[in-house]
Order: C-alpha cells, then structure tokens, then sequence
C-alpha cells in the first residue's frame, strides 16, 4: 500500500480536458525531526539527472491549519498535460533514483490520502512568490455557473485589485468525499490573506460573488498550507492556459 501511495511524481491520471494542467495532493505525515530528511531527499531526487527532466512544477507543503487531517505535509506535483506526465513517469519509475528516494521516504513518513485534481481556470498574477496557500473546497451542483460566479468576481473593480492569484479545480480522482472542487488561493504571506479578507467586509462585488457561489455550491471548508520549496519549471509556466 505504501508503495503504491509513494509514487508521488507518477501518478495515473486521466484528463478529461486536453491540454488542461493536472495537480495532485499527495499528502503524509513525518515527525519535525524527519521533515528535513524528507526535503533532502526530495533535492537529491530533483537534482539527478532524470529529476531534471522533469516537465512541471513540484511543490513541497507544510500544513498549517487542516483540522483533523492527520497529514503533515504534502508533495505538490503541477503538469500542464497529462501527456506530460505520462511521458516523465515512465522515465522516473525506471530511474534509480526513484527507488532512493522512496526509500527515504518509507522510512520517515506515513502516507496519508492522494487526490488528483485538472485546473479549469486561474486569475489574478501567478507567481512563485506566493507561499501561502488556503484551498477551499465545494461541493459543486452547478459546475458552469458556480465557476461563472468566480469569473465574474475575479474581473470586477474589487477581484482586478486582488494582490495574488486564484485557481479552480475540478477533482479528478481520489475524491472519496463530497468535494468536488477546489479553489486555490495563493498570498504572499497570512498577513495578506487578513488584509484581503478586510477589504471584503461589506464590500459589493463580494457579496454577489457569495449569493452566485451559495446558489450553485456548498462550501466544505479549507485548509492554509505553506510551500516550504520547489523545483522545477515556473507555475506561471506550467499552468499556462
């Protein structure tokens, strides 16, 4: 089982949407004391030769406030095709390297859950400088006019200002709970995630975003994680309409 789970840069996936970039959370739980194994063995695996080669962008997450999610951190894994990944994965299962690097991470975590995600739209300025993240989750009933409702807010007077970037995603695989979709918010730090939520207290645009959104989702919750490093191409790169 573990094995299976650890496959964190070769996971199956199938696209409903050609060309559509492709995520995966694939989440585990490590001690502080491993946490630092786990990273090295994360740059040794992206610094061989076929981590090199590798097509996206990989993102390595602490997890800040998850509630009882018993993971700690999370392996990121951006492509912007399917194809992509395919093509890589077939290259790393067969490289030695692979087999190090899971051999670290057998000893020093436990897996806990993987869900794969295909990213309909993004906003905002996608940028690696942005390192903490809040995915919210819906439960999505009107998939056309909940994403219609984001859209709308991103291109208003108030979305045009937000200072960071958004991405919504449709859950592929690995959703064994009512989550359907996610929207990815990404900040430069906490502080400007409370200043942006502020700027919403009784603003217009947001509150007709909220009545849109309520009308065809039910919002879950989320969760804030923190990107500790990355490798690999540009987000802005990879997920490139």
């Amino acid at each position: 089982m573990r094995s299976i789970v650890l496959v964190t840069l070769g996971l199956l996936f199938f696209a409903h949407t050609a060309g559509a970039a492709t995520w995966s959370v694939i989440s585990f739980a490590t001690s502080p004391q491993n946490a630092a194994d786990v990273a090295a063995a994360a740059d040794a695996l992206m610094g061989s030769k076929v981590g090199q080669e590798f097509p996206g962008r990989l993102l390595l997450q602490a997890n800040v406030a998850d509630g009882d999610n018993p993971a700690t951190h999370s392996f990121v894994p951006v492509y912007s095709t399917a194809a992509d990944r395919e093509a890589f994965v077939a290259k790393l299962q067969a490289d030695p390297a692979w087999a190090t690097f899971q051999e670290t991470m057998t000893a020093k975590t436990e897996p806990v859950s993987t869900v794969m995600y295909q990213t309909v739209q993004r906003w905002g300025d996608v940028s690696d400088d942005d390192v903490v993240w809040r995915l919210h989750m819906f439960d999505v009933g009107d998939p056309a006019a909940f994403a219609a409702a984001l859209d709308a807010f991103m291109n208003s007077e108030t979305g045009k200002n937000f200072p960071g970037q958004v991405f919504l995603s449709a859950v592929q695989s690995g959703g064994l709970s009512p989550v359907s979709h996610a929207i990815s918010v990404g900040q430069a730090s906490e502080a400007a995630i409370e200043a942006w939520q502020s700027n919403l207290v009784g603003n217009a645009d947001w509150q007709k975003y909220l009545d849109a959104s309520q009308a065809s989702a039910e919002y879950l919750g989320n969760n804030l994680v923190r990107t500790l490093k990355g490798w690999g191409g540009t987000l802005d790169e990879v997920t490139a309409p």
